[in-house]
């Protein structure tokens, strides 16, 4: 049952209130109590309503924008994190890269055109670039760091470059924090969404939540907003262990059902579930295992149960981890179509 401390909150229609096993008042039992010198969004902090201010409010109201034609997904896409130790450049069709790797400080890019971005990481001229948003907090905030103008200045610059797809920053939301906190994650993620869209830039809506009413208030976002065609999921966290990644799948089917049109759902993490969630989305599916395993000279191979398996595969000194990446990735992608049901007997 919902908190006792949550019935006269003033933000209760916001948050849905604490439900936990256990005991607790509310979710200001969080509170750390340092009150000038606490930078988290929280109703006790000195900085509580300039946190506010940044965001315009908690709520997830963003002014429409005009849809853009959706990219075309792969159901497998290989993560690259640098080109070291890569000689060659691999033909792949589309490689996820983290988006935190391609803007400095003052928002200007790293690369001056898609050509040096392939060059650097190692794949063909044409590969299509799909850039994650999922990565470390410290990582994470770099992109908010940059202020509006500067987000913007970094956006068109994606643009530039022919970006395929965006998937937003996964600001976080943390269950030792008060909701507040949250919320306002979750308000800038929809405004990060919105401008990426509006600068016409396509872009997967990072659903984060911890709470079904989370999810309720992203389906409503999502039914206000046809721009939105693609959504983008993390299971190597919060949602990491099997329990947690069972409820937070339930939420996304649900999510699925209430918006009533059917979406892209770009995942990290999650191989157990993709099979199940790919009923009810378009699922792509990010998967950074190829180039760390290259990385430590492991090579992939499918064991007699279907399972993806990893071996030690020595290399000489200076030698290029080139067959070993590519050999990960043609491996890992017969593993992922096991997962995931190809033929769709409805269409």
């Amino acid at each position: 049952m919902m908190s006792l401390g949550c019935t006269g909150c003033p933000d209760l229609d916001l948050c849905g209130g604490q439900t936990i096993a256990g005991a607790g008042f509310n979710c200001l039992d969080h509170c750390c109590g340092k009150r000038d010198t606490c930078q988290i969004v929280c109703p006790n902090a000195e900085v509580f309503v300039d946190r506010l201010r940044e965001v315009e409010g908690l709520d997830l109201a963003t002014p429409q924008a005009a849809p853009l034609a959706p990219p075309t997904c792969p159901v497998y896409l290989p993560m690259f994190f640098h080109g070291s130790g890569v000689s060659g450049r691999l033909a792949v069709p589309a490689v996820a890269i983290p988006l935190y790797r391609f803007f400095d400080r003052t928002a200007d890019c790293r690369f001056n055109c898609a050509e040096d971005a392939s060059r650097f990481y190692h794949v063909e001229s044409g590969t299509a670039l799909f850039l994650s948003g999922v990565a470390q907090d410290h990582e994470v905030e770099r992109w908010w760091m940059l202020e509006a103008r500067g987000r913007i200045k970094a956006i068109r610059n994606l643009r530039r470059l022919g970006v395929a797809m965006v998937t937003t920053p996964n600001f976080s939301l943390m269950v030792d924090r008060p909701r507040w906190d949250d919320m306002h994650s979750m308000t800038r993620i929809a405004q990060v969404f919105h401008e990426l869209i509006s600068e016409g830039q396509p872009a997967a809506l990072h659903v984060n939540g911890r709470t079904r009413h989370d999810f309720v208030r992203w389906a409503d976002y999502i039914v206000a907003h046809p721009e939105v065609t693609h959504i983008a999921y993390e299971f190597t966290t919060g949602a990491k262990s099997s329990l947690r990644m069972l409820q937070h799948a339930a939420w996304l089917i649900e999510l699925a059902g209430a918006v009533g049109r059917r979406l892209g759902l770009v995942v990290r993490g999650g191989a157990q579930i993709v099979g199940l969630l790919s009923r009810y989305y378009e699922l792509s599916y990010i998967d950074s295992s190829p180039f760390e395993k290259a990385q430590h000279r492991e090579i992939a191979m499918i064991d007699p149960e279907g399972q993806r398996r990893w071996l030690k595969r020595p290399t000489s000194v200076g030698e290029p981890v080139d067959s070993l990446l590519y050999e990960n990735i043609r491996v890992s992608e017969r593993w992922f179509q096991a997962l995931v049901p190809m033929l769709k007997l409805a269409a």
